[in-house]
């Protein structure tokens, strides 16, 4: 069961992080050719997507028992 776990954290993770790069890159990437500054909207969305994939994963490992005991 927890290689199963594993493989579920990892796609979720990877998943998302793929997402927000192509949400980032594309908003980034419109702003440098309408010559405009970035989105906040996309910004603030890329600050709280990443705190919840640091909480994802921090939950995760601290929720895995230990092999030592």
């Amino acid at each position: 069961m927890t290689k199963a776990k594993d493989i579920t954290i990892l796609i979720l993770v990877t998943g998302l992080m793929l997402l927000l790069g192509v949400i980032v890159i594309g908003d980034f990437y419109m702003a440098f050719k309408e010559a405009r500054p970035a989105d906040e909207g996309v910004i603030n969305l890329l600050q709280m997507s990443i705190t919840g994939i640091i909480g994802i994963v921090a939950g995760y490992i601290s929720g895995k028992p230990s092999k030592d005991g």
